[in-house]
């Protein structure tokens, strides 16, 4: 492989192997930590977010991968059949890097007419990432299996730059 490949970020569906599967339950982990700042007093064990791939990486979502050089940088699940986006999550020491943008360019794509996200409250930096994308606030209710406090946003076509659009 070329440096200049070994630099290049792909984007690419999941293709549900161990090692990608892996890969992604480690990054959810360490972003959702992240996300939680100081205040989280226990983390589940790996196993927990490996199940929860198992579980959660299904038909009828769609899971994106953000790469570098093979190694999955970010991802992102998507029900399109819903135009809703259940997760984004980047490995914590990637922000900042595109990543983020990039996967929600292809929500866009995959779903034009619009779409819709939560966000915990308590993750003031993944707020502020959605509003600089330029998606709109909505309401904030309760999650409904774990009751944390969450706001709505949503992305109307024309309120946010796409790439390749």
């Amino acid at each position: 492989m070329a440096l200049a490949d070994f630099d290049r970020l792909q984007l690419h569906p999941w293709s549900g192997s161990r090692e990608e599967r892996t890969a992604l339950a480690g990054i959810w982990r360490r972003a959702w930590c992240a996300a939680q700042g100081h205040g989280v007093s226990h983390v589940e064990p790996v196993g927990y977010w490996l199940a929860r791939v198992d579980a959660e990486f299904v038909a009828p979502a769609e899971v994106h991968i953000a790469e570098r050089g093979g190694q999955p940088l970010a991802f992102m699940v998507m029900l399109p059949d819903r135009a809703y986006v259940a997760k984004l999550y980047v490995d914590p020491h990637r922000h900042g890097q595109g990543l983020g943008r990039r996967l929600l360019d292809v929500a866009c794509r995959r779903m034009p007419a619009g779409w819709r996200l939560h966000v915990a409250t308590a993750n003031a930096t993944g707020q502020r990432f959605y509003e600089r994308y330029g998606l709109e606030r909505g309401a904030i209710d309760r999650h409904p299996a774990t009751g944390r406090e969450r706001v709505a946003f949503r992305w109307r076509p024309g309120t946010a730059r796409v790439a390749g659009a």
